[in-house]
């Protein structure tokens, strides 16, 4: 589904032999678990391995771990909460009560228009009598009968303003629910960033831009240290809480023309336009720095989960650079950032 631009459906850019990897994978998972292998199904299960979503993920494994049924009904809703944007629901609201006020707006003018060719019709034939009898009591009658004939036109007129009022109001609501439900459909829901859909449209314009205005352009990837560990040992809601705080130091040190995203599990990414290499690097290290400096507590209790660290990797933008080259770099040297004993910055081509 597309509205404006805007759509509603999964975006993949895996490789034909990483897809290749993941169904071997999904597969016989579903086979273990006796689920239907239907492209519903089929689409969740995919986004489990892939890893990328990690609240999906969480909810599956304690399915899975309690071996429920997966009915239909059960697709539809995971599908629906993690896949599918929840802002779908939304818009689809939307799209039914404008398609109403449409409908209401269009009988009011309709029922309008007829009154008004009547009256019209009725102004012809009063004139016409006028004509072919110009004595006092017959002006008298068509005059009664104009001046009522207009006061019923007059009525309709104000019966349609009114209705042109209220559906103006309308509008309004249906303005600020669509505008709502745009931002919704590119926002992380645990994280307040933006999501992989929202990050590779920011990106791609960026890109563009660059092509035409040769600013500078630099691309983060971050990747939490251990983060299986944490989920491993104090839960999936701590994991959640992580994310959440690592979320807010990265808006905290970033600037207004930057944007953070969550790009898939526990990895983030931030784009930094009219920004040179030195200074991204500046800014990682301080989101690095600050991190590592605050342990995080258990809620409702002054033990310590102990220092969380991250491993961010910086490239920069070079001419005929594509979307996949700029965060393939980036992926890079956070990457060797990880090989070099994690918690560091890495700017690309750094050995």
């Amino acid at each position: 589904m597309t509205i404006g631009g805007l759509t509603f459906l999964p975006h993949y850019n895996d490789t034909l032999e990483q897809n290749a990897e993941y169904l071997r994978q999904i597969l016989p998972l579903m086979s273990k678990n006796k689920i239907a292998t239907d492209p519903l199904n089929f689409a969740i299960f995919y986004e489990y391995i892939t890893g990328r979503n990690v609240v999906l993920n969480n909810e599956l494994d304690e399915l899975l771990g309690k071996q429920n049924v997966f009915t239909s009904e059960l697709s539809t809703s995971l599908f629906k909460k993690y896949i599918c944007d929840s802002s779908h629901d939304s818009l689809e609201k939307i799209n039914r009560i404008l398609l109403q006020l449409i409908n209401k707006t269009g009988e009011a003018l309709d029922t309008t228009g007829e009154k008004a060719s009547t009256a019209t019709i009725n102004f012809q034939n009063q004139n016409k009598r006028l004509e072919n009898n110009p004595s006092f009591p017959e002006i008298k009658t068509v005059l009664n009968e104009l001046i009522t004939g207009t006061k019923s036109l007059a009525e309709t007129s104000m019966a349609l303003q009114a209705q042109l009022d209220e559906s103006n109001k309308e509008m309004q609501l249906l303005r600020e629910e669509l505008a709502h439900a745009r931002k919704t459909a590119k926002t992380d829901a645990l994280t307040g960033l933006l999501n992989r859909r929202a990050f590779d449209q920011k990106l791609n314009e960026y890109i563009e831009n660059y092509e035409q205005s040769n600013a500078g352009l630099c691309l983060l990837i971050l990747d939490i240290d251990h983060f299986k560990q944490v989920n491993d040992t104090f839960g999936h809601q701590m994991g959640d809480n992580v994310l959440r705080y690592t979320a807010n130091l990265m808006k905290h040190h970033i600037t207004e023309h930057h944007c953070a995203a969550r790009y898939g599990g526990e990895e983030m990414a931030i784009i930094m336009p009219n920004t040179t290499l030195d200074k991204a690097v500046e800014i990682a290290e301080k989101i690095r720095i600050s991190l590592a400096q605050h342990p995080l507590k258990l809620k409702g209790s002054k033990k310590s989960i102990g220092k969380i660290t991250i491993s961010i990797g910086v490239s920069s933008f070079k001419i005929n650079d594509s979307l996949e080259s700029l965060v393939e770099r980036a992926d890079q040297a956070m990457y060797r950032a990880k090989d070099y004993g994690r918690n560091q910055v890495m700017a690309e081509d750094v050995i």
